[in-house]
């Protein structure tokens, strides 16, 4: 794969995971948290914005309550690059623009991805605000 079908391949999921979260929080569309947890490593880590650390069951678990908590809400992704590739997998690097109201709030994240059985799942995501 060379490096523009690999950035595609990368931004697809990073988009397609945004677009499910932002169905997820909006309440929209079924509540079976598989949908959401699909895209993910069973050792998925998460460092939030905020900085509180998340494994992948915990995330998983918070799921349910999070359906709907969220009406109105936007998820935009923008600038997506590729920052290294390895055998198996690629770190990547994105812009994430949610608003919802009056409200918007903006984060870079960093996300390891790795080859899964249908395309890549989330290793590591690591969010920071931007100021």
């Amino acid at each position: 794969m060379n490096k523009e079908e690999l950035l595609n391949k990368l931004e697809t999921e990073v988009v397609d995971l945004h677009v499910v979260l932002q169905a997820w929080f909006r309440g929209e569309g079924g509540n079976d948290p598989s949908v959401v947890t699909r895209h993910f490593d069973a050792d998925f880590q998460m460092v939030g914005a905020a900085g509180r650390v998340l494994s992948c069951a915990v995330f998983a678990a918070a799921l349910p309550g999070l359906y709907g908590s969220r009406p109105g809400l936007v998820m935009e992704i923008q600038n997506v690059e590729i920052r290294h590739v390895f055998n198996g997998g690629v770190v990547g690097f994105y812009r994430e623009i949610q608003t919802q109201g009056e409200q918007r709030t903006e984060r870079w994240s960093s996300v390891v991805l790795v080859d899964g059985e249908e395309g890549f799942v989330w290793k590591q995501l690591h969010e920071t605000f931007c100021s």
